[in-house]
């Protein structure tokens, strides 16, 4: 039909937001939309527990995104976020972060998993995890626009760089020294830096989350050195991102920070 007044037609869309690591929650697609849009993130590592060395901070999950038309996708959608991977004790690794998925539970069977984004692996009492892997491309990913994208690795011995590649952060790790403090996280957009614990065996720092302005995770910070003492525990990490690794101590070594959470969402229109 022929737009003579130019009449701006309204629009109608549906934004949900899932969180909760190791739970899973039913999407029900709304009636009548057209297109959709799926983004999902894996959680994150847990950091190092300190031992003799400059422990690690944990990896940051992976993301996974798809667009495309309503009609390939099911009516209903189970929604499974990854749990943050707890952090290690004195002189231990961390656990890794679970995985994000969105699956097509059919009426006979096990189901199908559609989307994955993959947690990133704890840091140890001496190294940091690796970033969750990027998920393969699969025939549901073909039916749309598919993009996944690998996490960021934890560090030790240094501080964290914001990554160039994703918007979520690894862990920061913890220095070999007893008398330093831990190491910082520097974020995207200007946004303050992570503070590292102070010495005498102070806390990392913990990361965020946010989606706006834009959407950006940070990883927590590494525990301090105590050279009287127990070491700093490392920082939590943000939605997706590592924890941070404990720091180095005289007596015990500080335990890592736990890794954040998972999470999904979904928009359609």
């Amino acid at each position: 039909m022929l737009d003579v007044f130019n009449t701006i037609q309204p629009l109608s869309s549906n934004y949900q937001e899932f969180y909760g690591g190791g739970t899973t929650i039913d999407w029900v697609k709304p009636r009548g939309v057209a297109m959709a849009r799926i983004l999902i993130i894996g959680a994150g590592g847990g950091g190092g527990g300190a031992g003799g060395s400059a422990t690690g901070g944990g990896g940051s999950g992976a993301f996974t995104a798809w667009i495309g038309p309503a009609i390939f996708i099911p009516d209903v959608l189970q929604v499974s976020i990854g749990a943050g991977g707890t952090g290690g004790a004195a002189n231990s690794t961390g656990v890794a972060g679970g995985t994000t998925s969105i699956i097509y539970q059919a009426k006979t069977g096990s189901g199908y998993t559609l989307l994955t984004a993959n947690g990133g692996s704890a840091g140890t009492n001496a190294a940091g995890g690796a970033g969750g892997t990027a998920m393969t491309n699969n025939y549901f990913g073909a039916a749309g626009i598919f993009n996944s994208i690998a996490g960021q690795a934890g560090v030790a011995g240094a501080a964290q760089t914001a990554s160039t590649t994703t918007f979520l952060s690894g862990g920061a790790g913890s220095n070999a020294n007893t008398s330093n403090a831990g190491y910082a996280v520097a974020i995207n957009y200007n946004y303050p830096t992570i503070s590292g614990g102070a010495t005498s065996g102070g806390a990392g720092g913990n990361g965020f989350f946010i989606t706006q302005p834009t959407m950006l995770g940070a990883g927590g910070a590494g525990g301090g050195g105590n050279a009287s003492g127990i070491g700093g525990a490392g920082g939590k990490g943000g939605i997706g991102c590592g924890g941070g690794g404990g720091g180095r101590g005289s007596t015990t070594g500080g335990a890592g920070g736990p890794g954040g959470d998972g999470a999904a969402f979904i928009w359609s229109w």
